[in-house]
């Protein structure tokens, strides 16, 4: 499993890295791509449990703040928000009139899954139209990537107390504490390099710190899920990791962190 993993991310990350620093429409286009296919994933997942969530309004709800972001028009997320509501509203009539099961619960779940990883896929837009977005993109993947990797070894290393037994039995305090030192010490080995005027390796530290210890909350939260509707991954998109949404749990999580710490602390 370790070695389809490796080889996988060998194969991926220069396509993803390639789309980060040529930016533009072109990552915009990467990460809404991965957040529909996503949010299929989602309304795949909740239909293994009859849950029969209206696929167009999941993906909807990813499309809307993404492309507001991308095209500087943060303005259309209210009325266009409003506008999915309704018509949300009306498919709940409708499930109704047809004898739908609990077609309120389907609604229910379709706006949370579609506003989750809408809104927080389109802070990763947002931090690459920063000043040096390249450059605090390619940062904010790295310390994903490093405090995932630094859980895992610690874990297997090390790993005595369960974190989240009923959500994920596997991970465990000692990983936990591995990803948030790993998270750290990525962050202060990019935020001082010496070709960019944008960190200081403290401020690198910080974020690496906070995406190590809070982005473990995205990927639980997608494995809560999994666990409810007693799937394994999102889907078999992704040899050795699962599907989008395996692979993207911490990330959309520590972009909302990293976004936030810049604008308040660093611009």
């Amino acid at each position: 499993m370790l070695k389809t993993r490796v080889l996988t991310a060998v194969v991926a990350l220069p396509p993803l890295i390639a789309a980060i620093i040529i930016g533009g429409w072109v990552f915009a286009g990467v990460v809404l791509a991965a957040l529909l296919i996503g949010g299929l994933e989602y309304v795949h997942l909740l239909r293994q449990r009859d849950y029969q969530a209206p696929a167009w309004l999941v993906l909807a709800l990813i499309a809307l703040p993404v492309l507001a972001v991308w095209f500087d028009h943060a303005e259309w997320r209210v009325p266009g928000l409003a506008l999915l509501l309704i018509l949300g509203t009306a498919y709940d009539i409708w499930g109704v009139e047809r004898g739908r099961p609990a077609p309120l619960v389907a609604l229910a779940l379709a706006v949370f899954g579609g506003i989750y990883l809408g809104w927080l896929g389109s802070y990763l837009i947002a931090v690459r139209k920063l000043e040096e977005g390249a450059y605090l993109t390619l940062m904010l993947y790295g310390c994903v990537a490093f405090s995932d990797s630094a859980a895992y070894f610690v874990g297997r290393a090390w790993g005595r107390h369960r974190l989240s037994p009923h959500v994920s039995p596997k991970k465990t305090w000692e990983g936990y504490l591995g990803s948030v030192i790993g998270g750290a010490i990525f962050g202060a080995l990019a935020g001082g390099l010496p070709d960019t005027q944008v960190l200081t390796w403290g401020h690198g530290a910080l974020i690496g710190l906070l995406i190590g210890a809070l982005g473990t909350l995205g990927d639980l939260g997608i494995s809560a899920i999994k666990r409810q509707v007693g799937a394994k991954d999102s889907s078999n998109l992704i040899p050795g990791h699962g599907g989008i949404l395996d692979r993207t749990d911490s990330v959309l999580v520590s972009a909302v962190i990293g976004y936030y710490y810049l604008v308040w602390f660093v611009f």
